[in-house]
């Protein structure tokens, strides 16, 4: 079967905002022989880094798909493993002929393992655990050996077990129920994996392969991809409750406000769906169905009825009730860009002048956009850069002192989206260098939006902003208009993915296919956008980003693009430093900070809590120390608090938190220093 039509969408996304759970399974097995084949020789051709599918890629695949089953290295054999290296550097060979009967055997043997371990666990969880005792647990297994026998696999799993209970005691959980939350998480992956069909299992192989080009690629099952479309564009269309899996059952966990489960009014939380019914036809039982599939069938075309059958729980038992609720389009508003006007009280540094700021916060979770409804109508759809627009607007119309534009954990998004975002601030502007596949073409994107907002910009970063939030960042700091806060630095994600659609049925490749440059040259891959004031953070000193990531694509810098600066910030960076740092000092939430940061890297980064009485050693310190602290703390005059600090998160659409309030500081501290040098003019 031949892929020779896509539908190509460029987007920059780093972190899929729907979980694991769900994957798709379909009915009968669509991911044949020839199909197979048709999607490697697609996704080879079109990667970046035009590498061919030999041997060397052949054992990195082989490795990441064992580890996506096994990461930690506790249910196979190393006979297992043993068995199935001798296949190692075939498997280029097997995927060019769309021979995937290794991945299954592969599968099968993994379900053999975890069934085992399934009863390793009843029995050693009937026994009772000796706490006084020392052992020894690694908590990164995946440098770690196979077992060598059964025997040294259930030695494995007792101490797993032992730490397991007492890391859920230390908690505050009681061992009883310690022991049934540890059976219920192993008894749920067995019947998640028992449940996966051929097509699970090929996609887990197509995903390793794609994996060992780079960790941003994959391959998007149809119900990936419907997620992955819901994820960008923060709508779709269903009845608006949030399912889970317990026990069997699909358990409602919350109702979206707003929503048409939420208008109807009769759907409530722990309600147990035990059958689905499309308009007026017959009830279909989903007891014991994957909760993806349960999903599959709630969700549907907007105006169409669907009936739920639940079992609620009641004073006396269980109750029955059918209902049947109109879908509706269903807008996630938890992801879309939020804003509000804080009025921040201000005294500069070594000054008894107190001032008053107002200060414009947009909280940005990601770079959303409905392309669809770009399509059908490009003068008015749902997207992250016309909302910060309109929020900009009413900052402007309100006269705010500053903005601060919070970026933190936004992990990406459309791509097109930062670079009209960034044109909010600086104008029709070079924002990114796009450099194609093997270098044959490089794009300068401008953006095509007017300035709305020129005045005294922050914007707030952390590890976990990446992709779109680092094009955004970097052309900001370039063009010195705005002041980068936080951590250390970005995640470090500087590739550009194209989502490709197979045919129906089929899917759609994510695949990378550029690499992206800030305006100066500098790739944001693996080294990230640098902040130009950092605060305290465990991000600072934990590995995260691009660079940990294995088969990450290198950093490297290509020729700038002509560009004017918008300000002169670096001439007053030196003093925000300054300025910031004595704050922190004398700052007990900072100071606390600082303790956890050397907490984990004198205790947890080393040792990584591997000794069952150390932990239950450092576990009674800890309790001791917050003891003192609370025992202190009701000592203390409650007037030393600000006011400002003091807040009703009901009546803010954003939380105001200490490293928001540190921003607003170190803006008007820049906002002063302005105003000062005009004065001295």
């Amino acid at each position: 079967m031949k892929f020779n039509k896509f539908l190509p969408l460029s987007l920059t996304v780093l972190f899929l905002l729907f979980p694991s759970f769900l994957t798709a399974k379909e009915e009968t097995q669509k991911l044949t022989g020839s199909v197979v084949k048709g999607i490697v020789e697609q996704f080879v051709s079109m990667h970046y880094s035009q590498k061919p599918l030999n041997d060397e890629m052949s054992s990195r695949i082989f490795s990441l798909y064992m580890n996506r089953l096994d990461p930690a290295h506790y249910y196979f054999l190393a006979s297992d493993v043993n068995e199935f290296r001798v296949y190692e550097t075939r498997i280029d060979d097997m995927l060019h002929s769309g021979d995937v009967k290794l991945a299954l055997d592969i599968f099968e043997r993994f379900k053999t393992r975890l069934s085992e371990r399934l009863a390793m666990m009843e029995e050693f969880l009937s026994e009772d655990f000796d706490f006084t005792r020392d052992a020894k647990w690694t908590l990164d297994r995946s440098n770690l050996p196979y077992p060598e026998s059964s025997e040294a696999a259930r030695e494995i799993w007792r101490t797993k077990i032992k730490f397991d209970l007492l890391t859920l005691k230390l908690a505050d959980t009681g061992i009883k129920e310690g022991k049934e939350r540890l059976m219920k998480r192993v008894r749920g992956l067995w019947k998640d994996y028992s449940q996966y069909e051929n097509d699970d299992v090929i996609s887990l192989l197509l995903n390793s392969m794609a994996a060992a080009y780079d960790p941003h690629s994959s391959y998007l099952a149809v119900q990936d991809l419907k997620n992955f479309d819901i994820s960008i564009k923060l709508s779709l269309e269903g009845i608006g409750a949030v399912l889970r899996w317990e026990d069997g059952y699909t358990v409602v966990n919350s109702i979206v406000p707003g929503g048409a489960a939420s208008r109807h009014g009769k759907l409530k939380s722990e309600d147990r769906i035990i059958a689905v019914a499309q308009g007026e036809q017959a009830f279909e039982s989903v007891i014991d169905m994957r909760l993806n599939d349960v999903v599959q069938l709630i969700r549907g075309k907007r105006g169409t009825k669907v009936g739920l059958q639940i079992l609620r729980k009641t004073k006396k038992g269980f109750d029955t009730l059918k209902y049947f609720i109109v879908r509706d389009k269903i807008v996630l508003k938890d992801g879309e860009a939020r804003a509000e006007i804080f009025d921040h009280h201000f005294t500069q540094q070594n000054k008894n002048e107190k001032k008053l700021y107002r200060i414009g916060v947009i909280k940005l979770p990601s770079f959303y956009i409905d392309f669809n409804d770009r399509r059908k109508n490009p003068n008015n759809y749902k997207s992250s850069s016309r909302d910060v627009k309109e929020h900009l607007k009413r900052f402007v119309k309100n006269n705010v002192d500053g903005v601060i534009l919070d970026l933190r954990s936004n992990g990406g998004g459309g791509l097109d989206e930062a670079i009209n975002m960034a044109g909010l601030f600086i104008g029709h502007n070079p924002v990114v260098i796009v450099r194609q596949s093997g270098g044959r073409r490089i794009t300068v994107h401008r953006s095509r939006e007017r300035q709305v907002y020129d005045g005294p910009l922050i914007i707030m970063l952390n590890r976990y902003s990446a992709s779109a939030s680092e094009i955004l960042a970097g052309a900001m700091h370039d063009y010195q208009r705005a002041i980068l806060v936080g951590d250390t630095t970005t995640f470090g994600k500087g590739t550009v993915q194209n989502i490709f659609q197979l045919p129906e049925g089929y899917g759609a490749l994510k695949v990378t296919i550029a690499q992206f440059y800030r305006v100066s040259g500098w790739s944001t891959q693996h080294r990230g956008v640098e902040s130009s004031v950092v605060l305290p953070s465990l991000n600072n000193v934990r590995e995260i980003g691009e660079s940990t990531l294995d088969n990450a694509l290198p950093w490297r810098a290509i020729d700038p693009v002509t560009y004017r600066v918008k300000g002169n910030l670096n001439k007053d960076i030196p003093a925000l430093k300054n300025f910031s740092s004595q704050r922190i000092e004398n700052s007990d939430y900072f100071k606390k900070i600082d303790q956890d940061i050397q907490e984990y890297l004198t205790n947890v980064k080393p040792l990584g809590y591997t000794s069952i009485l150390k932990m239950q050693q450092d576990d009674m310190k800890r309790k001791t120390q917050r003891n003192l602290e609370l025992a202190s703390a009701t000592e203390r005059d409650d007037e030393d608090v600000p006011s400002e600090t003091i807040q009703n998160e009901n009546e803010t659409v954003i939380n105001r938190d200490d490293y928001i309030n540190e921003s607003m500081t170190i803006l008007s501290d820049y906002i002063t220093l302005q105003q000062q040098a005009k004065k001295d003019e």
